[in-house]
């Protein structure tokens, strides 16, 4: 049986394991990392704020803006929290605050000037 499932768009701050031979910079890097979470569908900004080189691989505490499917019968930020929570290269999920602007890509800008 299918459930449904609300896109819920959000600013997490994460504590995560970036693979040393990840491809692209440190920001594309936690990216690829996000992007192997099930839930995320879109993974808009990385803002890293730390970096603590390791043996195997550079754990980096960030800014993430990103987009996943929650549950529709679930708090949006809730499930975002134990989605990324149980994300493989997570290690904390702090500071979860779920966007609520409306629109998105597909609504037009207004130039000035």
């Amino acid at each position: 049986m299918a459930t449904a499932s609300q896109p819920v768009r959000l600013v997490a701050d994460l504590t995560m394991h970036v693979p040393r031979d990840a491809a692209g910079d440190l920001e594309c890097g936690a990216a690829s990392v996000l992007d192997g979470v099930d839930a995320v569908t879109e993974v808009e900004a990385v803002d890293v704020t730390d970096l603590r080189p390791r043996l195997n691989d550079l754990q980096v505490d960030a800014t993430v803006a990103l987009a996943i499917d929650a549950p529709a019968d679930e708090d949006g930020e809730a499930a975002a929290r134990a989605a990324l929570a149980d994300g493989f290269g997570v290690d904390a999920v702090d500071g979860v605050r779920v966007d609520h602007a409306q629109g998105g890509a597909e609504t037009p800008v207004l130039e000035h000037g």
